[in-house]
């Protein structure tokens, strides 16, 4: 049981606590000394927050000088590049190969005046609107009625259609090609032909902006079949897709180019690609 007494002192100290409380904060109210405090540590972040403003205008005009540097730089080299790749191509044919989502139109047409300024002509540029395998039940049944295929090869569907895919692009004309119609019809394909018969290399626009895009299911399926045509190819990738398979690619031993849309990887490609089409 707690006595009277405990209760006295204990409402004693809670008194005596709270009127030194009081007194302390009244010393410091009148001595400024809080509102004193308070300033400098305002007065602190603000002049955090004025050297923080001044490295962050330092920066972006740092990073603007870069930009326009950058940007020199890329026109010099777009300015050089016809001269550092000229004759490095002549007389050959070089077919292009843009499976859906690889390079934009803008990027494929760099690519091909930058062979053309190597002395290239261009056979013809294929842009393949749909991914190989797996097609839809529908395309797939049409398919596999036209190439002659057993209902249950379903998976030969893909490979057979970029076996048909390489070999319009290495021979040509696609009025002597039996499943030329089809392709064109199930706008797989879009075709644009340079009248040109001859194809003594192609390149294949690799990596995608699709999240559902395997190499796989176009890209690896298309290199085997230029392979099985002893068509020598080159797979390059834009720096600008999203989902780069270089890895994969490599694995199949076909040479390999990065950042395509970049003077830089341009010029890498006709240093790689000439001693490869001087031997065809």
């Amino acid at each position: 049981m707690i006595s009277p007494r405990y209760h006295v002192a204990s409402t004693i100290a809670v008194f005596f606590a709270l009127g030194l409380g009081i007194f302390l904060g009244s010393i410091i109210v009148k001595d400024d000394t809080l509102v004193r405090h308070q300033q400098s540590l305002i007065d602190e972040i603000e002049s955090e927050f004025t050297l923080i403003r001044q490295d962050r205008e330092a920066l972006h005009q740092r990073l603007a000088a870069t930009e326009a540097q950058l940007k020199d730089s890329i026109e010099f080299a777009e300015t050089m590049l016809p001269r550092l790749v000229s004759h490095k191509l002549e007389g050959k044919s070089v077919a292009v190969v843009v499976p859906a989502n690889g390079l934009s139109r803008d990027e494929t047409e760099l690519l091909t005046a930058t062979l053309r300024d190597a002395g290239a002509s261009i056979s013809n540029v294929v842009h393949i609107s749909k991914r190989l395998q797996p097609v839809s039940p529908e395309d797939t049944e049409e398919l596999k009625n036209r190439f002659g295929l057993d209902k249950n090869s379903s998976g030969a569907v893909g490979q057979r259609l970029a076996d048909s895919i390489a070999w319009l692009v290495t021979y040509g004309d696609p009025s002597h090609f039996p499943e030329a119609d089809l392709l064109f019809y199930s706008e797989y394909l879009e075709m644009d032909s340079f009248n040109e018969a001859r194809c003594d290399a192609v390149i294949i626009a690799g990596g995608s902006n699709d999240p559902a895009h395997t190499p796989h299911n176009t890209d690896i399926l298309l290199i085997k079949a230029f392979q099985r045509l002893n068509v020598p190819a080159v797979i390059v990738e834009s720096q600008n897709v999203s989902f780069s398979f270089m890895d994969d690619y490599r694995l199949l031993g076909i040479p390999t180019i990065k950042q395509i849309n970049t003077p830089m990887g341009r010029l890498s490609l006709i240093e790689e690609l000439a001693p490869i089409v001087e031997g065809t």
